[in-house]
């Protein structure tokens, strides 16, 4: 079962029909965008309530882009799934640990992000298609090798 709740991914859905996603697309129709800014060191992305009552998330332009893409799903798992409790901002770093997010909730939103990005049945089609390898399955859906290794159930 998804991460992702039955109404969005409805709305998701014309942006997950081949890899990679496009999750700023996903963003976009969610209602959150999403700008690539310098970041402190440390620090991924974020997600802020801004001065027009308004949410954005910022990831970090200096990281791979890869990362960004996992970063920016996550921020969006966060805005799906828990908006009531992000308050004025919350940061996510390396470990992707949110200041005011419990470990469970921020599992929820890698959960969210491995979904969006990595879905089993687009995997499934790469797979017997002919892309088997891990290499070759995280550059066709735009993921770092962890990360898609993780998402194959394969040990890191």
């Amino acid at each position: 079962m998804s991460a992702i709740p039955v109404e969005y991914e409805a709305l998701f859905a014309p942006f997950m029909q081949a890899p990679p996603v496009d999750v700023a697309g996903c963003a976009r129709v969610a209602g959150l965008p999403i700008y690539a800014i310098d970041l402190p060191k440390g620090v991924s992305g974020m997600i802020k309530l801004n001065n027009a009552n308004s949410f954005e998330c910022y990831v970090d332009r200096s990281e791979p882009s890869v990362r960004q893409r996992f970063t920016a799903a996550h921020e969006l798992g966060h805005f799906v799934l828990h908006r009531s409790q992000i308050g004025s901002g919350l940061q996510d770093n390396y470990l992707l640990r949110a200041e005011g997010m419990s470990n469970s909730q921020e599992a929820e939103a890698n959960r969210f992000a491995a979904d969006l990005l990595m879905p089993r049945e687009l995997i499934s089609d790469a797979i017997s298609g002919g892309t088997t390898d891990v290499a070759s399955l995280a550059k066709l859906f735009k993921v770092s090798e962890i990360a898609m290794s993780i998402r194959l159930g394969l040990p890191t």
